[in-house]
């Protein structure tokens, strides 16, 4: 009974742990500095047209009266929407990885990304037919669950033999990267074991039945043992490099596709400016310490005069 609780307990906690640390991750990456800000082609937010080539409104003669401050629903139709398209499409089918794929590990990628995606709709699942039942949901968990955890093991194992049989991808690929490749292989082949050794997966719904109305159960320890690992993946992940799920919009929307032109007054013209008032923290033979960046700025224009 003790250790049932303790599934029970370990359950809520890496729930807990997940949310609160990707929202803190989340406040933090919002709150970063303001990055180089630089022309980089294409932005999703172009017209076709000119997205095609890799162009901008900045190749325009009049591109500097486009500044002019959205409405919400342009902000969100021109801006937020096509950004969105443009993430759901690489993180559904890494096209990145794809255009520079040099060491093959293209599809393993996409297929573990894949096997994630449907093992955490997997768990989704169990948890709604939990709750609500139906005879649909009955009938899908199974093969997603397998289907899942079959394409996350290929990609994991594919990537694991890629990255250490490459003489141009082993040197460069740590530990870590390893640990976290055999972490998932081993939530996604307990999750094969578990749903092949149990098709009506009773087991499964027990563990979740037992989590979601604090009533200990046994459940059958292939089931325990990948939920165990699903669970400590978790609280794992937002703590990795694999939280990049997570902040990519971040990266992408205040970085790389950042092309609102900065005017007096505006909202980008306030954060450069605050961000000039930080201390520089470190020296160079240009850089003094001490100083803000703003009279660094100044100093070195003002010594590049005398010259």
């Amino acid at each position: 009974m003790a250790f049932q609780w303790f599934l029970i307990a370990f359950a809520w906690v890496s729930v807990a742990v997940f949310v609160g640390v990707v929202i803190l991750r989340i406040v933090k990456v919002s709150s970063m500095p303001m990055g180089l800000r630089w022309e980089v082609y294409p932005i999703p937010h172009e017209a076709r047209e000119k997205r095609d080539y890799g162009g901008s409104y900045m190749e325009e003669t009049d591109w500097a009266k486009k500044h002019e401050r959205k409405s919400f629903r342009a902000e969100v139709t021109e801006t937020l929407l096509p950004e969105a398209v443009e993430i759901g499409t690489e993180i559904l089918t890494m096209k990145k990885v794809r255009a520079h794929n040099r060491y093959g590990i293209w599809i393993f990628s996409v297929l573990l990304h894949w096997g994630i995606y449907l093992f955490i709709g997997w768990a989704l699942l169990l948890i709604l037919e939990s709750l609500i039942g139906g005879a649909f949901l009955n009938a899908i968990v199974g093969p997603v669950g397998i289907v899942a955890s079959l394409l996350g093991a290929t990609g994991a194992l594919g990537l694991i033999v890629r990255r250490a049989t490459s003489p141009d991808l082993a040197p460069y690929t740590a530990p870590i990267d390893y640990l976290n490749l055999v972490f998932l292989g081993a939530i996604f082949v307990f999750g094969l074991i578990s749903s092949l050794a149990d098709p009506a997966l009773a087991g499964h719904k027990t563990y979740i039945d037992s989590v979601l109305r604090f009533r200990p159960a046994a459940a059958p320890w292939t089931a325990v043992v990948t939920f165990l690992l699903f669970q400590a993946f978790i609280i794992y992940m937002p703590f990795s490099k694999m939280l990049h799920y997570v902040i990519k919009f971040f990266l992408y929307h205040q970085g790389l596709w950042d092309d609102a032109f900065k005017v007096k007054g505006s909202d980008a013209d306030k954060r450069v400016m605050e961000q000039l008032g930080y201390s520089v923290t470190w020296q160079a033979p240009h850089i003094a310490p001490g100083m803000t960046w703003q009279e660094q700025v100044q100093t070195a224009a003002a010594e590049g005069d005398k010259k």
